[in-house]
């Protein structure tokens, strides 16, 4: 299909706009050893000489094991990648080598690319270090490519690693841009297509795609960047490059069709934050939760959803906790009431009872997880925040306080006042804790809709007919609005001129009024035969109405509600 065939808003492939992260540092920023979280002051010693080698983590480390990478202090001291442990160790004896898995690269790459969700459609990572998003139609929504560059090397800085952005018409364009070219102060850079061609001639010629021992030929010729390889001739070039010839070719004239392998964000998402010397208290843990937040925070937002459950799991030093006989993990459970994104938002409710934890051990790490996830519902701009009402900021805020509440006194100690079909005042309304998905549970279904089932019915009811409005002094019949924690019992019998002795209170029963037997007619719970009644009780603080009742099984009476 020829471009001037392709449906109207579809452009060529090579008109497509791909911006390339790549992470120069990332197999130390992952290998690095991670001190007790303390403040940035008491942080700001320079880095020890690191290596780092790719293998398994239960490998043992050889002599002969190659260096993948090293930090900036090793390299000031001669250690290069590629060098053996025992050849960089003549160079550096006292250098730490540390073990990278693949599953760990991986698995810190797709972190990185659920953030770059929120700018493009389409992610893909390749290891060890980098990550690419098609950003083909979306940079306008970030104000051009320019403010797209800089908000992600921004994004990657606050989850704390350094990057290198370059946007480019192909993948492996926008990587060797990212990884040899010429950044601005800012670390991005953006190469337009019309400039495309002249920009890459000053690319060295071990950007491209080639093995390292062609790449070394070609050096040594003079050869050294893109234009002069351009300048040779064609039929010579392909010969010596043999099936790397084509491709080469490709990217030298400027032209990079590489498709892009769309990456699968899992459904459970995990920050986790150890380290290496036991710390004691709880503000180490607020300094280290602040990261963990900020980096799944950036998660969620990329992703476009919202965690609705969180699980923050402290984890204590195993011996100190075993000397004391007490857990090695503290598990803080946080079921939100409405699903949150935000960071401050998902701070504020961690926070909130994070700091009222009770520490039996020193702590070496921290977990946080969001297992439930459901779609994030981005706040609307509505006319009324336009001309500063304050209504749609509280209903955004209620939530969130709700959650609060929940985490500091408890998800059973917080919830939904339900409406529940019984002819038992005390059955008539029941508190619902917020389920996983951030409703009531009797609104989902499984067990937790079958906690708030009514076990008192059928039950078979005998009610006095109401008298008129007025007639008797008889008020109208209602429903009581204070139901008492438990029912209080008394002697005085059900008539007028009674003596009541309630909390040292004395009060005289002015008027009874029957209201309703209950005979339950159930085989699997306990019968229920009970005469409701109303009393009118005068005391000296005044006059008021009360619901009991006779339990006629016993012969015992109880106040059970007041009517206001």
């Amino acid at each position: 299909m020829s471009d001037e065939t392709l449906p109207k808003g579809l452009g060529p492939l090579r008109d497509r706009r791909i911006a390339a992260l790549v992470l120069p540092a990332f197999l130390c920023e992952l290998a690095a050893p991670r001190a007790a979280p303390r403040s940035p002051e008491k942080r700001a010693r320079a880095p020890a000489p690191l290596g780092v080698v790719i293998g398994a983590s239960d490998e043992a480390l050889e002599a002969t094991s190659v260096l993948a990478a090293v930090n900036e202090t090793a390299r000031r001291r001669g250690v290069r990648p590629g060098q053996t442990v025992a050849e960089a160790r003549v160079f550096l004896a006292q250098l730490d080598v540390r073990t990278v898995s693949p599953a760990q690269i991986e698995r810190g790459l797709g972190h990185l690319a659920e953030m770059a969700l929120g700018f493009g459609p389409t992610v893909a990572v390749s290891a060890p270090d980098t990550v690419w998003i098609d950003i083909t139609g979306s940079a306008h929504l970030f104000g051009g490519e320019e403010a797209l560059a800089a908000e992600l090397v921004a994004r990657v800085r606050r989850a704390g690693h350094r990057g290198r952005v370059a946007i480019a018409d192909g993948p492996a364009l926008a990587q060797a841009f990212a990884r040899f070219g010429d950044l601005g102060p800012e670390g991005h850079r953006v190469v337009p297509s019309a400039q495309a061609t002249r920009a890459l001639g000053s690319l060295p010629v071990t950007a491209l795609p080639l093995p390292e021992e062609l790449s070394s030929w070609l050096v040594r010729i003079g050869v050294l960047t893109w234009a002069d390889l351009a300048a040779l001739p064609r039929s010579g070039l392909v010969g010596r490059l043999g099936p790397h010839a084509g491709r080469v070719l490709e990217l030298v004239s400027g032209r990079d069709d590489t498709p892009l392998v769309p990456y699968v964000p899992e459904r459970t998402l995990i920050e986790a934050l150890s380290w290496e010397e036991p710390a004691s208290g709880i503000e180490p843990l607020l300094f280290a939760v602040r990261g963990l937040v900020a980096r799944l925070s950036a998660r969620l937002s990329g992703r476009g959803e919202a965690a609705a459950l969180l699980l923050l799991t402290v984890l204590c030093d195993k011996s100190i906790a075993r000397f004391r006989k007490v857990p090695e993990t503290i598990e803080l459970r946080f079921p939100l009431a409405k699903p949150l994104f935000r960071e401050s938002d998902l701070l504020r409710v961690l926070v909130s009872r994070l700091e009222k934890a009770q520490l039996s051990a020193p702590t070496v790490g921290l977990r946080l997880e969001a297992s439930t996830l459901v779609e994030a519902v981005p706040r609307q701009l509505e006319l009324e925040s336009l001309l500063g009402s304050t209504g749609e900021a509280a209903a955004e805020e209620l939530p969130l306080v709700v959650s609060e509440l929940a985490a500091d006194l408890g998800d059973d100690r917080v919830g939904i006042l339900a409406l529940v079909d019984s002819h038992r005042p005390e059955r008539r309304s029941v508190l619902e804790r917020f389920g996983e998905a951030g409703v009531p549970a009797s609104k989902r279904t499984g067990r937790g809709s079958a906690r708030t089932r009514d076990r008192s019915l059928p039950i078979a009811v005998k009610t006095a007919r109401p008298a008129p409005e007025g007639v008797g002094g008889a008020p109208p019949c209602g429903s009581p609005t204070r139901l008492l924690t438990e029912p209080v019992a008394f002697e005085a019998p059900f008539r007028a001129g009674a003596t009541v002795f309630l909390e040292r209170s004395c009060y005289v029963i002015a008027a009874v009024r029957f209201e309703a037997r209950l005979e339950a007619v159930e085989w699997w719970s306990r019968a229920i035969h009970r005469d409701y009644v109303r009393l009118t009780l005068r005391g000296a603080a005044g006059t008021f109405e009360a619901l009991a009742y006779l339990d006629r099984t016993t012969g015992q009476r109880y106040l059970q509600a007041v009517l206001d």
